[in-house]
């Protein structure tokens, strides 16, 4: 979706994919979430236009010259992943056991999407809730991936 008031990507909208087959909506808003939805979003109908006064305006439209992408057109999918993140953090206050405090813990969380393609590979991960698109496969001991296709 791209801001016509600012003239830049609005980085907390779905990004939408036209595959063969259907249109795939992908949104990372929150920490850990991941939206995914087939032919939902109907880019023919005009997006709203909203005046906040105190917080400016907004008008926004859809396209589909998104440059981080255009080298994928007529691309065919070989691959999808799910990619996890590792998230670390340590116990700083303890009401009942001193002892734990500043013990760490390590979870993996839902981190984006990524695709192999004919033409290369490229990823929609959170970008601390917003949709960061990379055109290349991040090979970080932070990250995982867990193949689906």
């Amino acid at each position: 979706m791209w801001n016509k008031v600012d003239e830049e990507w609005n980085e907390d909208s779905p990004i939408l994919l036209e595959l063969t087959s259907c249109q795939l909506e992908v949104c990372n808003y929150k920490l850990e979430e991941l939206a995914l939805s087939m032919n939902s979003i109907d880019r023919t109908q005009e997006l709203e236009k909203y005046d906040f006064e105190e917080y400016g305006k907004f008008e926004y439209e859809w396209r589909k010259d998104r440059k981080e992408l255009l080298g994928f057109r007529q691309a065919e999918i070989v691959g999808i992943e799910i990619i996890e993140q590792r998230l670390e953090s340590t116990l700083i206050a303890s009401k009942s056991i001193s002892e734990e405090v500043g013990q760490r813990a390590s979870n993996w969380i839902l981190n984006g999407i990524g695709f192999a393609t004919s033409k290369g590979y490229f990823s929609i991960c959170n970008g601390l809730d917003t949709n960061q698109i990379c055109t290349y496969k991040e090979d970080e001991e932070c990250l995982r991936s867990i193949q689906v296709f």
